[in-house]
């Protein structure tokens, strides 16, 4: 059989979304903000210029505490100084299993996460973090975006916010040589890649402001029908779909699906027609009753959309998750 390939994450469409905001608690002690309490009469060695550095020294302890307070953590992780809490939510890796190596709701250093994947991923040692600042939506407040080498061929992405008083790690994903991920800087991600010349595939996906993962949809492409086609109806259930007899040269399918889960997703087909050169030259009359391609689907119980229907509910699924095209 021939199998879909199935993506570790992932978003070539160019939105914009709303975003991932950020908030900071002071404990700083309101009683250092208070004059203090004169017990005895100032002696003649206590002078204004005393007083003025007394006030200074406060004023100084005050911003002290501030800074200690509600200091930058993204600077303390990146130091290996905060730990982050792993959650679970928006993990979208593979090879790089982070859903084998840490535990949800416990908290990690960097150096903690690299060392626990190291241990369940054979031969694949971290050699190097880029660190990035993003602002998810575009509302003013950063997030750190972190990017783990492991040798030459792994990458692990992982998008870090700071939510009160912690780090919570919000998305992690992996890419390898056969497929990618894009974080772009309004937390918007993009993850795809492909299975042999003829599929290809794409997933879309952004965190928001408040640090939660939205999985907004994914396509599956397979450009000429060599063989049989298999087509799946939920999950894993799929039924065969024979392709003899038709040009299957100059013939495309489309699996679109709104769920980060594949063995639980529901599938939405879309069939197309394609030139030489591979070029979309699909027409309103491609989707009649009597179009060959769309009767066998029929038949095998698998309902067919248009391009425009789809369209439609992709539109649709941004409007219900908060994705702004």
């Amino acid at each position: 059989m021939k199998k879909l390939w199935i993506t570790g994450i992932i978003c070539a469409l160019a939105v914009s979304m709303a975003g991932c905001g950020e908030s900071t608690t002071s404990t700083t002690d309101s009683s250092l903000n208070e004059e203090p309490i004169v017990q005895e009469q100032s002696t003649a060695a206590e002078t204004t210029a005393d007083s003025e550095v007394k006030e200074e020294n406060k004023q100084e302890t005050v911003e002290s505490t501030d800074t200690a307070a509600t200091g930058d953590l993204y600077e303390a992780f990146k130091n290996g100084d905060a730990k982050v809490k792993y959650t679970g939510n928006g993990d979208r890796t593979s090879y790089l299993d982070t859903k084998s190596a840490l535990k949800a709701g416990e908290s990690y250093t960097i150096s903690e996460i690299l060392s626990a994947l190291e241990a369940v991923s054979e031969n694949k040692s971290s050699s190097d973090v880029k660190y990035t600042d993003i602002d998810c939506g575009e509302d003013g407040v950063k997030e750190l975006l972190a990017e783990a080498q492991f040798g030459e061929e792994f990458t692990l992405y992982m998008i870090i916010k700071q939510i009160d008083d912690e780090l919570v790690m919000c998305f992690d994903q992996d890419g390898w040589s056969r497929s990618y991920v894009t974080v772009n800087a309004d937390g918007t991600i993009e993850s795809g890649g492909s299975s042999g010349a003829a599929v290809h595939s794409v997933d879309y996906a952004f965190v928001d402001q408040n640090g939660d993962y939205k999985f907004y949809y994914g396509v599956e492409e397979t450009l000429t029908l060599y063989g049989d086609f298999y087509a799946y109806k939920n999950g894993t259930d799929y039924v065969t779909i024979s392709t003899e007899g038709l040009d299957i040269d100059h013939l495309g399918v489309r699996d679109y699906y709104f769920d980060a889960d594949y063995e639980n997703r529901s599938h939405y087909y879309s069939y197309f027609v394609i030139d030489d050169s591979f070029e979309d030259v699909t027409t309103d009359s491609d989707y009649d009753d009597s179009n060959e391609l769309k009767k066998r689907f029929t038949e095998a119980g698998i309902e067919t959309y248009t391009k425009a229907e789809m369209e439609q509910m992709v539109k649709d699924r941004a409007s219900e998750i908060g994705y702004k095209q």
